[in-house]
């Protein structure tokens, strides 16, 4: 697994700590993203217009993976525009990875890990997967101006 430049997110105004003391691991974000059975993509249309839709997906190796139909609204999006966002919480807990999209065939694993996710196989692609460029993590508790965490990927 890519171990991404764990960093704390620019936001003036929220009592973020300075030092990164205590910023989450990766391995945090990627168990979030593996627990949470929904999820939602951001695109942008053709035109210009934002499109967000919530879908199935996991985190496999270093990209993460989603399945939709070729002729959908989001597939549209991203063969236009390859730059996307994926947002996954549970309860408290939020990650928002920023990355690049691309058409792929089923990645090794892949069939596996969304049968023991979803009950259910995808065993043909294409399927999409997102590689992070940057990505954030958010716990809404007391702790959240000292665990508040952008990482930053190697491109």
């Amino acid at each position: 697994m890519v171990e991404p430049r764990a960093e704390r997110p620019h936001m003036p105004g929220y009592g973020i700590a300075e030092d990164t003391r205590d910023v989450l691991p990766w391995r945090w974000a990627v168990d979030l993203l593996n627990r949470a059975r929904t999820s939602v993509l951001s695109t942008v249309r053709p035109d210009g217009r934002p499109h967000a839709m919530p879908l199935w997906g996991l985190w496999l190796d270093d990209v993460y993976c989603l399945s939709t139909a070729i002729t959908s609204v989001k597939s549209t999006n991203l063969r236009a525009d390859d730059r996307c966002v994926i947002t996954a919480e549970d309860g408290d807990d939020a990650v928002i990875v920023e990355g690049r999209a691309e058409l792929s065939d089923l990645p090794t694993g892949f069939t596996e890990a969304y049968r023991q996710k979803y009950g259910q196989t995808i065993d043909a692609g294409p399927i999409w997967t997102v590689r992070p460029t940057v990505a954030f993590a958010f716990q809404a508790t007391d702790d959240f101006p000292k665990t508040a965490t952008r990482w930053v990927f190697s491109t």
